[in-house]
């Protein structure tokens, strides 16, 4: 009995030993906690799946690992449609396109293509690497626009969670000349291409990254994250955090943005900072955030499709898509 304690001890012990001096078992438990998503179909789902077709695991020549993507668009259509790049969410360590799977299909069935793209998670693979992914996504779909019916001229980024950073910062880096030499990375879309910037649920001020709760362990957790992102122990003082937390870098060359978040456990601060922020650019915001007293909505409570407000945010999205794609 004493020797079976005593390896237990011993095992969390190791555990806890390896959890100090790597970010690798947090990974694991954020990726544990992001399997499967939290997506809720609508009650109609099947039948907006019938409208759309759906090509899986496309390659688009990335040099790090992940680098596919899914494409949905209408099975029925003329001539050629906007394309929409959604990068998904799950804290930079975790999470996968198929997240995403259900929302883009009723986003492709309302006349959309969607480039649902993965990318090498942290921390095997750290800041500015999806960046460089999704760049590369876009060149291979620039290239190949044709054989898919994309009207490149009509180009929209998306993200959730992390995604909304990670997709906010690329558009940033192709629209403001001086952030691109900032970060000493090269602009590949043109600007007056990007029509609209769709974001769901995002960090835009990743130095506070590990300010997210006022519990212990959670805070922890996030400050690990941000090791396993960032590439950097000491990460909260690093010139990369400065660079990613985009709300001290935006400008009125951002485009056209909608943006909405959860009140509940979420990032809603920071994105209503972020709409404020943009508006005061002169960029033309479409948010939407509701009180408490409505609905206790959580983090991504836009996948939860058999709620009123996710609906009613669905139904925004496509007036905004609308509005901007001419």
């Amino acid at each position: 009995m004493v020797l079976i304690v005593g390896v237990i001890l011993s095992l969390f012990l190791c555990i806890a030993i390896l959890f100090i001096v790597s970010p690798w078992p947090t990974a694991m438990v954020v990726r544990r906690i992001f399997e499967g998503g939290i997506a809720v179909k609508p009650k109609n789902y099947d039948e907006i799946e019938k409208m759309v077709h759906i090509e899986k695991d496309i390659s688009y020549d990335s040099r790090f690992k992940e680098g596919y993507f899914d494409l949905i668009k209408p099975k029925v259509f003329e001539g050629s449609l906007p394309v929409i790049f959604w990068v998904h969410g799950g804290a930079f360590l975790g999470g996968d396109k198929a997240d995403v799977t259900e929302y883009a299909v009723q986003i492709a069935s309302k006349g959309y293509i969607v480039v649902n793209i993965n990318y090498e998670l942290a921390p095997s693979s750290t800041y500015p690497n999806p960046l460089i992914q999704v760049r590369e996504a876009y060149q291979f779909i620039e290239k190949s626009a044709k054989d898919y019916n994309i009207d490149i001229n009509r180009i929209y980024f998306a993200g959730d969670s992390a995604g909304a950073q990670i997709a906010s910062q690329f558009v940033n880096i192709q629209v403001d000349k001086d952030y691109a030499n900032l970060l000493g990375m090269d602009r590949v879309v043109s600007p007056e291409k990007i029509k609209g910037v769709l974001l769901f649920c995002g960090p835009y001020d990743v130095s506070r990254f590990a300010e997210k709760s006022d519990n212990f362990l959670i805070s922890l957790l996030y400050k690990r994250i941000g090791w396993a992102y960032i590439g950097e122990r000491n990460w909260k003082n690093s010139d990369k955090v400065k660079q990613a937390s985009i709300i001290d870098h935006v400008s009125s060359h951002f485009p056209p943005t909608f943006i909405t978040d959860g009140n509940t456990g979420s990032f809603e601060d920071q994105g209503k900072n972020f709409a404020n922020k943009l508006r005061n650019k002169g960029v033309d915001v479409t948010e939407i955030f509701y009180p408490i007293e409505e609905a206790k909505l959580i983090h991504e409570y836009q996948f939860i499709m058999n709620t009123p407000q996710a609906e009613k945010t669905f139904n925004k999205v496509i007036e905004f898509l609308n509005h901007t794609n001419k």
